[in-house]
């Protein structure tokens, strides 16, 4: 079973993306929060099944329409950025 860490960028990722869903449904928040909250953890069972992002990154969809991405270095997964999928990459 691999060790997943959150990256500070990605919690604060998770965080704003909670908030602003927030200011609409205060139940949807708490959902998609917990299920990308989730997602990540999960991958401490299946750290590879995303899809291959680059070098050892690898990124999931799994709770559209957001993105999560991630690094694998052996048992070591590292939850980098959550991003909703309209926009760029690099725009994080």
């Amino acid at each position: 079973m691999a060790e997943v860490v959150w990256d500070p960028a990605a919690l604060a990722d998770l965080n704003s993306t909670i908030a602003y869903i927030e200011q609409f449904d205060p139940q949807a928040a708490d959902r998609i929060g917990t299920r990308l909250f989730n997602l990540g953890e999960s991958l401490a069972d299946f750290p590879h099944r995303g899809h291959p992002a680059g070098g050892s990154q690898r990124e999931m969809t799994n709770v559209p329409p957001y993105i999560l991405r991630y690094d694998v270095h052996g048992d070591l997964v590292t939850i980098l950025a959550i991003r909703h999928g309209a926009r760029q990459p690099d725009a994080d």
